[in-house]
């Protein structure tokens, strides 16, 4: 087996960045536990890069620590799916507005392309690539924040994107909800590229309030499964 570190860049960071892709790609399930010393060896690195990208992957919400410090894979909960995406439809409806206002032709050329790119793939049915799936996905709402050109709203989204990457994984298994994604992303470009900030703003929130919703039915079906 290859080993994924490399010596170019700092080993705690690529440990970082391996083990968050692994938790966002399902790779290790919510809930699971982790232990340093596994992850050291798994990784070929020693202890110490593992801890730094354990403190960060902390702060990011990705792992979690209970009191006797066991380390615990993120699982996806009602109440954080409520305060994630109660927080996204203010500021994302917010970041769509000023897009609208504040984009250059080229930034809203790139939006609109990747909107049409992500519903191109999905009705071709070409949907066996879920990370390509969610890299579009994810693709579309940056474009939109960085083209709102307000900082203070590009870092107050930022601490919410990690997490949201785990609910992409949830949102996008569902072939009509899919669907319905691509559409309601080729009309929020649509509205922007004719620069309809108001018309652009309110499908927005509507758009992040089903992603909410169909979450929130997802969760409550999984809670169900393991109550029978």
């Amino acid at each position: 087996m290859n080993n994924p570190i490399k010596k170019h860049r700092a080993i705690h960071e690529q440990v970082h960045e391996l083990i968050k892709e692994r938790i966002i790609q399902g790779d290790y399930q919510p809930n699971q536990r982790l232990y340093e010393a596994h992850l050291a060896k798994e990784l070929s690195v020693s202890r110490s890069p593992v801890r730094e990208a354990i403190r960060i992957l902390e702060q990011e919400g990705l792992i979690n620590q209970d009191k006797q410090s066991r380390l615990y894979v993120y699982s996806p909960g009602p109440v954080d799916v409520e305060q994630i995406y109660q927080c996204r439809e203010v500021l994302e409806s917010l970041a769509a507005s000023l897009s609208a206002d504040n984009a250059t032709k080229k930034q809203l050329d790139e939006i609109l392309a990747t909107a049409v790119a992500s519903h191109d793939y999905i009705m071709a049915d070409r949907n066996e690539d879920k990370h390509r799936l969610i890299e579009l996905n994810s693709l579309f709402h940056d474009l939109i924040i960085r083209s709102s050109q307000n900082r203070r709203l590009l870092k107050q989204l930022d601490n919410l994107r990690t997490l949201t990457f785990i609910y992409r994984r949830m949102n996008i298994h569902d072939e009509n909800r899919r669907r319905e994604i691509a559409e309601q992303h080729v009309r929020i470009a649509e509205f922007l590229v004719n620069r309809e900030g108001d018309q652009a703003s309110s499908l927005m929130r509507e758009h992040i309030a089903s992603d909410k919703r169909f979450l929130m039915t997802i969760l409550k079906s999984q809670k169900n499964s393991l109550n029978e």
